[in-house]
């Protein structure tokens, strides 16, 4: 067989493959359901885009069945999400009148949960509120703890359902109840309902803190008590800088003595000079001690007593008890050292 015969047998074969083929395309047309034919016209029109040649006949073949079978795919999802839709819709008025029902299962849930218990022991509180004990998984986020989840379900057409879980942490503790509302219908709020949850990890670090600050406050009540203590016992001391004595009592009028006149020296003990100091005084029965402290009733403002000096003061006094067992107590009251502008 020379070139030329070659030549002629091999245009005679391509001519025979291109016939089948638009044989097959026009037969697989004509055995089309018309419906389907006029759905896909648009599918076709985009893959002969992608495949324009004879040559690629069965590229654009598998094309076309690959398209119809994700846009089938696609009408159906939007065919169930419409009926979807419409049977939510037509639930509304079950899904009202059952809501009350869930929420009061819900209230009773949280109170089952409690704060101290183990989650075994939360799972079956839980079943004998729902008739459902739920299940213990391991979370995705954290496999050192596990979560107990269950649901309460409306009783109507609808996949409205509050879903509830409960978080076990790793000390074992449960951290917290969280109810949510999925799937819920217009008109309820969807999502985490805080008035059915409970968030224990929270309250025990609230508790801590209160406890925490409740310590420190006490501990800073005491350290103020003793400080001032110390500055009491301090300022005692100091006035022990001064000291009385010779005390004298005389009376203007002995046959009343409403008005006396005390009479005392004042000293200073101390090895640094002191001024303004006060007197405090009043009238005591003699079977009682005198008072520890007594108010300031006198002040020698600017009187300067140097260490070891001396003076003699006295106070007029009126309304004194005539009672001779009246007995008089007398106390510095108060006192400052000298700056050192003042020496």
């Amino acid at each position: 067989m020379n070139i030329a015969q070659r030549s002629r047998m091999g245009r005679a074969w391509l001519r025979s493959y291109l016939l089948r083929g638009l044989v097959t395309a026009a037969l697989g047309l004509l055995t089309a359901p018309l419906a389907a034919f006029a759905d896909t016209s648009d599918i076709e029109h985009r893959c002969t885009a992608l495949y324009p040649s004879m040559t690629q006949y069965f590229a654009w073949k598998d094309c076309v069945k690959a398209q119809t079978a994700y846009e089938e795919n696609e009408a159906m999802i939007r065919r169930a999400e419409e009926r979807k839709r419409s049977n939510e819709e037509a639930a509304r008025p079950c899904i009202a009148a059952d809501i009350p029902r869930m929420e009061s299962l819900a209230a009773k849930v949280k109170a089952s949960v409690l704060a101290d218990a183990r989650l075994e022991e939360t799972q079956a509180a839980i079943g004998l509120v729902l008739e459902s004990q739920g299940v213990i998984e391991i979370p995705d986020n954290d496999i050192r703890e596990r979560v107990l989840i269950t649901s309460i379900h409306t009783q109507c057409a609808s996949d409205f359902h509050f879903l509830i879980n409960v978080r076990e942490g790793k000390d074992k503790k449960i951290r917290w109840l969280r109810v949510s509302a999925e799937n819920a219908p217009a008109g309820y709020p969807a999502k985490i309902h805080d008035e059915f949850g409970n968030e224990f990890e929270e309250n025990r670090e609230r508790e801590r803190m209160r406890a925490q600050d409740a310590a420190f406050q006490e501990s800073l009540r005491a350290h103020m008590a003793d400080e001032e203590r110390k500055a009491k016992e301090v300022r005692r001391e100091f006035l022990k800088s001064v000291k009385i004595s010779n005390l004298r009592l005389t009376c203007d009028k002995p046959d009343l003595c409403t008005m006396r006149t005390i009479e005392f020296k004042v000293t200073n003990v101390s090895q640094s000079p002191v001024k303004d100091v006060s007197f405090g005084w009043m009238f005591a029965s003699k079977a009682t001690d005198c008072p520890a402290e007594l108010g300031t009733n006198e002040r020698r403002i600017g009187a300067i007593l140097q260490p070891g000096q001396s003076r003699t003061e006295s106070i007029v006094i009126f309304g004194t008890p005539a009672a001779g067992d009246a007995k008089l107590c007398l106390k510095v009251t108060d006192l400052r050292g000298l700056e050192r502008w003042e020496h």
